[in-house]
């Protein structure tokens, strides 16, 4: 009875050959740098990395998609009154809500994940390269929404 309390509860091979995860709270730089699309794809990525149920990576879509037309719509609205400076906050705010859905849904299994005593994964680079290609990406959306 006694050697119960012993038994490991989390199996240390949880894992397999998947990628190693980044830490959700990481997401964030990425997110408020680069806006709701780096944010999405990152997450999304991370997700998979964790092996979350698909319901929960849509979800994490569903909230990209809409902070990325949030964006678009308010950025469109507000651009000629305010200037550049408050299409930047715009971008960051919804990124910064992308960031809390998947932080929300990562959380617990990225703990299962640290409790197993498994490493997570650097984010420097992958998320280097996110902010430059989905900033672009989301930059060129943006011209071509405002050019209808």
């Amino acid at each position: 009875m006694a050697d119960d309390l012993f038994t490991p509860t989390i199996a240390p091979a949880a894992y397999g050959t998947r990628r190693r995860p980044w830490r959700p709270q990481s997401l964030i730089f990425p997110a408020v740098f680069a806006g709701p699309l780096t944010a999405t794809v990152l997450a999304l990525v991370n997700g998979h990395r964790l092996g979350l149920p698909r319901r929960t990576n849509l979800m994490v879509l569903g909230v990209g998609l809409a902070a990325l037309t949030a964006r678009l719509a308010l950025t469109l609205a507000f651009l000629d009154d305010w200037g550049d400076r408050p299409v930047r906050l715009i971008a960051a705010l919804a990124g910064a809500g992308v960031w809390l859905a998947a932080s929300v849904t990562q959380k617990r299994p990225f703990r299962a994940y640290e409790l197993r005593g498994d490493e997570p994964a650097s984010l420097w680079l992958p998320g280097l390269g996110a902010v430059l290609l989905f900033g672009v990406v989301e930059a060129l959306l943006f011209l071509l929404v405002a050019a209808v």
